[in-house]
């Protein structure tokens, strides 16, 4: 398979994981008029506030999570894969949490897991700082897989400032390289463009960044302009700052002819 649609699904996300798996299925069913065979979602995809306490008591464990049971059966039943772009899940026995992303096949069954290992322990200002890692267990594994021939790499929000991990999966045979995200707004401004137009360029292939947007519990804001970027570093899909699903056809041949212009991923 040459050439494949994707459908991205970028929204607010409500205060609980059941909230949000309703929400996102009328979002999945949106996208049944462009048939595509991956759709994608944001990071956070269950659960976002800035609220510690109250995000332990509402995250689930992977087993019950209300998006992965509806999920998986929608994969199965409209024969299409979905990349759950990150959950934040307890896990049996452990203090910390995992931010955990999914792929689901068009069989509904989980083929791929990737745990975040970068943590957002970040002071972008007085009034707003993040500690990931007082909260979450980080991975310590590059995940790519393939699907349908195409091979696809998995990282997530904050492992964008980390060129290495992109090389490194692009050096592995990624073709396409998922970037869900919640974004803040104020890096999300600054940095969030730039920086992917930076990784499709640097290693030649798509960058499918699914961001999530608006306002959530704990008032905390997220910055949206999920885009999808070709190997030239062309944005051939965007989205503004409110909800709003993303179709896009692209086409892997991209890849080849760009490299064959400028080869510097196969001379690295």
């Amino acid at each position: 398979m040459k050439n494949i649609k994707i459908s991205q699904i970028q929204f607010e996300a409500h205060s609980t994981p059941s909230d949000n798996a309703n929400q996102l299925k009328k979002y999945f069913e949106k996208t049944k008029k462009f048939s595509p065979d991956l759709i994608c979602t944001p990071e956070c995809s269950n659960i976002i506030t800035y609220d510690i306490k109250y995000l332990k008591n509402n995250s689930t464990y992977e087993h019950n999570c209300p998006i992965l049971l509806m999920a998986k059966s929608y994969a199965k039943q409209h024969n299409v894969s979905i990349n759950i772009g990150s959950l934040l899940l307890r896990v049996k026995n452990k203090k910390k949490l995992v931010n955990r992303s999914f792929l689901i096949n068009e069989k509904g069954i989980i083929v791929k897991k990737y745990d975040k290992i970068n943590m957002f322990d970040v002071s972008i200002s007085k009034k707003e700082t993040h500690r990931e890692s007082d909260t979450f267990q980080a991975g310590k594994s590059i995940a790519i897989i393939n699907i349908n021939k195409i091979r696809l790499g998995f990282t997530i929000c904050y492992d964008l400032r980390f060129p290495n991990l992109f090389r490194k999966l692009a050096k592995r045979g990624a073709e396409i390289i998922l970037m869900p995200a919640a974004f803040t707004v104020p890096s999300g401004k600054a940095h969030w463009e730039v920086m992917l137009r930076s990784r499709a360029i640097e290693n030649s292939l798509f960058i499918i960044a699914t961001n999530m947007c608006g306002t959530h519990h704990t008032n905390r804001k997220t910055y949206g302009h999920s885009m999808l970027v070709n190997p030239w570093g062309k944005i051939i899909s965007k989205a503004k700052s409110t909800p709003q699903i993303l179709n896009t056809k692209i086409n892997l041949e991209e890849i080849v002819e760009t490299r064959k212009k400028i080869p510097a991923i196969l001379n690295a």
